[in-house]
């Protein structure tokens, strides 16, 4: 009998372990859906960006500055590459904005925040692409996303400054279909 119990309660744990370890979307997974709205109140959606590779960061307000140097590398970067290649990128930034008081003053952040980094900048008013991504909201997530839909590249906290060599080889790669 207490063999029983204990196969029975080892058999809950590994349905549990599956359970929530199958719905966090890793490299290689597709990605799930979002949906994400502005400072100005415009929709942004996976499907909507399909076809082009999307560069996402993912940040509460109190991580926007912990890959401050990562961005700052790859907007050069995209500077630098002729038109074919910026056209086959999306570059997309997203606050957590789950709970917030206030949301008036939060949109005009949002629309201040776009202006300071050269991006539209949307919210994740909801928390649903969060818990959707499974996205550490206390640190910087910065995930690549593949013209097919698919994650190709992801990382939490603060990148190091060889992250920021694989990732443009990553998106050139991406971009030429190589």
């Amino acid at each position: 009998m207490m063999k029983k119990h204990i196969l029975i309660a080892c058999a809950a744990v590994c349905c549990w372990a599956v359970s929530c370890f199958a719905a966090k979307p890793g490299v290689d997974a597709p990605a799930p859906s979002f949906k994400v709205v502005s400072g100005d109140k415009q929709t942004l959606t996976l499907d909507e960006l399909k076809g082009r590779v999307i560069v996402l960061f993912y940040e509460a307000k109190r991580a926007i500055e912990q890959n401050r140097a990562l961005k700052k590398a790859l907007n050069q970067f995209y500077v630098r590459q002729p038109q074919d290649i910026k056209n086959g990128i999306a570059r997309v930034g997203v606050i957590d904005c789950q709970g917030v008081l206030f949301k008036g003053a939060w949109e005009a952040g949002l629309r201040d925040h776009s202006v300071k980094e050269g991006i539209a900048v949307y919210g994740d008013w909801d928390g649903k692409m969060a818990e959707d991504y499974d996205f550490n909201t206390d640190e910087s997530n910065v995930i690549v996303i593949d013209r097919k839909g698919v994650i190709r590249y992801r990382a939490c906290g603060a990148l190091k400054e060889e992250d920021v060599d694989s990732i443009e080889k990553l998106l050139k790669g991406l971009v030429k279909g190589v």
